[in-house]
């Protein structure tokens, strides 16, 4: 072996990988990675032995790894070692770094199992000191539901006592349950009696009071179809003033225009008669629109009487009032009209001057 090819393998830990087949690893290529590991410099480790065998699981490689170790002691020591003075300069420094490299692989080793082992010892120290606790622990809980079983048994005993004593006393309730059940019947039923001969009474008021209501309709709604005609013929009458005063219009604008032909002619003699004549028709002109004002006014009322006859029915308290208003207004329009139109001899001394 030569001690700086040693040196550089030991300084790449690089290992060639192998695939896995599908059976598990044994034994012999635990063994097989381990010496060419070794050959190479390196110490063997689970981790390098998987990348060696290209898998594996360390649980399985560590105790075959550790009979590897096992051998590995006899194994060197039945070879047999040539003195160092029959051996090459190269092959001596090789072999003595070889040992030094077994020694150090068996220190590490030994150092390893030692490490294990203390750790296995500090465990089970451990693992016993827990289980002297869970012992004292299951020793107390033991104690503690044996108080509580008898506690439970005293409480039961007073349970049954009080159920009897319950019992007893839900007896002595119950009749006079029963008792006051019976007496609670009695009343009840002479109470149904006497609200039956009650609810014959308030049906037969019942029906009094509806018939008295039956005869009160009636007579509102006779009521309200006379308060109807009556208002219909006022309606009538009202539209028949109208048509009156519309008449009497068409006749005065006829008699305007006759008034109107006559100042004509008169224009044509004088100034003056020229300019009372239009005075004359100024204040026609004006009289007429106070007469189409009125007419106005009189079909408004005659439109609100037609208004109000729609709301009579819920206006039947103020029925009377309205009927007068509206007459009252009917004739302040019928006068108005009357005094506002002029008469023929105006027209005619109008027409001469």
């Amino acid at each position: 072996m030569n001690p700086g090819t040693t040196g550089v393998s030991a300084s790449n830990p690089s290992v060639p990988v192998r695939r896995r087949g599908p059976r598990g690893v044994q034994l012999e290529e635990v063994v097989e990675a381990a010496d060419a590991l070794l050959g190479r410099g390196l110490k063997p480790t689970i981790e390098r032995v998987r990348q060696h065998l290209g898998g594996g699981s360390p649980n399985t490689i560590s105790p075959m790894l550790d009979v590897w170790f096992e051998r590995l002691s006899a194994r060197v020591a039945g070879v047999t070692v040539p003195t160092e003075d029959d051996l090459p300069p190269d092959l001596r420094n090789a072999w003595n770094h070889a040992k030094h490299e077994a020694r150090t692989l068996a220190n590490e080793a030994l150092l390893t199992e030692s490490t294990a082992l203390e750790q296995g010892r500090t465990q089970l120290s451990a693992d016993q000191a827990e289980m002297a606790r869970r012992e004292e622990q299951w020793v107390a809980t033991n104690a503690a539901i044996e108080k509580a079983l008898t506690e439970t048994r005293a409480a039961s005993e007073a349970l049954r006592s009080e159920l009897a004593s319950a019992q007893g006393e839900l007896a002595t309730l119950r009749s006079r349950y029963d008792a006051d059940v019976d007496k609670l019947r009695e009343s009840l039923e002479s109470e149904r009696l006497g609200n039956a001969a009650l609810r014959t009474e308030r049906e037969k008021a019942i029906q009094a009071r509806e018939e008295v209501w039956r005869q009160e309709r009636q007579s509102l709604a006779a009521r309200e179809v006379a308060h109807e005609r009556r208002f219909l013929a006022e309606i009538d009458q009202a539209r028949q003033s109208a048509k009156q005063l519309e008449s009497e219009l068409a006749k005065e604008r006829k008699r305007r225009l006759q008034g109107e032909e006559a100042a004509a002619v008169e224009r044509k003699t004088s100034w003056a008669a020229l300019e009372e004549a239009k005075q004359a028709d100024r204040d026609l002109r004006d009289e007429l629109k106070a007469q189409a004002v009125a007419l106005s006014l009189a079909r408004g009322q005659a439109e609100n009487l037609g208004e109000k006859l729609a709301a009579v029915q819920l206006q039947l308290s103020n029925e009377a009032a309205v009927h007068i208003q509206t007459r009252a207004a009917l004739a302040q329009a019928i006068a108005a009209v009357g005094q506002r139109s002029p008469s023929k001899r105006q027209l005619r001394s109008a027409s001469q001057k």
